[in-house]
């Protein structure tokens, strides 16, 4: 009995290559924790026990990171590896799935709280504001999230795809 085992055609990666990939992932890593900082400081600094913080911050995160891969995947340390495009393409589905659903949960909590619950002694006007910020920005990197994240499995279908086929990324 044969077991099969495939193995991708290589990219021609050089040593400097895959070094200067890694280092610009790191500042790309970089660069999206900043952004996360400036997203999440006004409800970190306002908002007591927010609920939705792991939600919030996971949002954020993947809208930059599946955009920024939808875009530059061809400058990504992630172009070198075939398997672990293939495996990403297939988790991201399911993920997808359990943010939209946990999205929902955000919303119905919303339609049924508030957030000045959670405000302590802030003057009104500031909670007003503070609500409509946590309920636009969410909803933004919500549906950024999802939309990216399709977007993500295709531009990694097609790039295993070419990879595959020897077209290039």
């Amino acid at each position: 009995m044969k077991i099969f085992k495939y193995s991708p055609p290589e990219l021609g990666t050089s040593p400097e290559e895959k070094k200067y990939l890694w280092q610009l992932e790191g500042l790309w890593w970089i660069i999206s924790l900043v952004f996360l900082a400036l997203v999440m400081l006004p409800i970190f600094r306002s908002v007591e026990n927010y609920p939705f913080t792991l939600l919030n911050v996971l949002f954020v995160l993947l809208f930059f990171h599946f955009s920024r891969h939808v875009v530059f995947l061809k400058y990504s340390a992630l172009r070198m590896y075939f398997w672990l495009k293939f495996l990403l393409g297939l988790i991201t589905v399911p993920i997808l799935f359990v943010m939209a659903g946990q999205f929902g949960y955000f919303q119905t909590w919303m339609d049924e709280h508030t957030m000045s619950e959670l405000m302590g002694d802030l003057s009104y006007q500031r909670q007003v504001s503070l609500n409509s910020y946590i309920k636009t920005q969410m909803v933004f990197f919500a549906t950024a999230t999802l939309i990216s994240g399709a977007l993500f499995v295709l531009r990694l279908m097609i790039s295993a795809w070419r990879q595959v086929n020897l077209k290039g990324i």
